[in-house]
């Protein structure tokens, strides 16, 4: 009797610290995963081109092909973007279509038309119909790449 007592009490107390060391290991897990999404995913956006008042600048803030981040494209009248090498801005992603987005200068406004992509174009995380006016900040989805608009 004692014995099977003091396994079961060895057992018990395997199990507990076994429990602790897994919860230790999760909390430790998630922390890093927090800190690291909590880094900025570019230390500077603005440092490396310059933009004119006239012109505005898409940066791209999240990709599937991390040599984009953190790229801006700065432009005048118009941008166009899409998976084919005929748009200013190339997006190598099966989500893209080949003519997918364009933003222009419209009334000293910029707007931003999904092109009758398949996979639409979001605008701060709504789908967009037609042409929709972009502001300074807008968060623009094409495929796996997001965009920030600033001007």
């Amino acid at each position: 009797m004692q014995v099977t007592a003091v396994v079961i009490k060895a057992l018990s107390v395997v199990l507990q610290y076994g429990m602790l060391f897994f919860l230790l290991f999760f909390v430790y897990r998630a922390a890093r995963l927090m800190t690291a999404a909590a880094r900025p995913v570019v230390e500077d956006i603005y440092a490396e081109t310059e933009i004119t008042a006239a012109e505005a600048v898409l940066t791209v803030l999240e990709a599937a092909d991390e040599s984009m981040i953190g790229r801006r494209f700065a432009f005048g009248d118009s941008i166009s973007i899409g998976r084919g090498d005929a748009n200013d801005i190339v997006i190598n992603d099966g989500y893209v279509s080949h003519r997918h987005a364009r933003v222009e200068l419209w009334n000293n406004l910029y707007v931003i038309e999904d092109l009758g992509s398949v996979n639409k174009t979001y605008v701060n995380g709504q789908e967009i119909a037609g042409r929709q006016y972009l502001q300074s900040g807008d968060i623009i989805s094409i495929g796996t790449v997001t965009f920030q608009f600033g001007r």
